[in-house]
């Protein structure tokens, strides 16, 4: 078996990952945001529907509804967590 190199540079084996370039970094942001506009797309529909239901007396859809609503908010938020923070420039 053989053996990876050990890094030498790094303090207490925490190795400094590369910064994603520009193109990297604005494709990852586009593609977040376009999930999360699709997200707030159905999280609208799922307003209406729940409205259009208690609007006509249908409650039975009123929970699911706001159940699946809570679930894609939790996502959209998960995936705002997910863009990633420029760090600090070193000069």
């Amino acid at each position: 078996m053989t053996r990876l190199p050990e890094n030498t540079n790094s303090k207490a084996g925490l190795t400094k990952l590369p910064r994603p370039k520009y193109a990297q970094r604005s494709l990852i942001i586009g593609l977040i945001l376009s999930f999360v506009l699709i997200f707030w797309t159905v999280q609208l529909f799922i307003l209406m529907t729940g409205l259009d239901a208690y609007l006509g007396k249908e409650y039975g859809i009123l929970w699911p509804g706001a159940l699946s609503s809570i679930g894609l908010a939790a996502l959209t938020l998960v995936l705002v967590r997910l863009i990633p923070k420029d760090p600090p420039r070193d000069i």
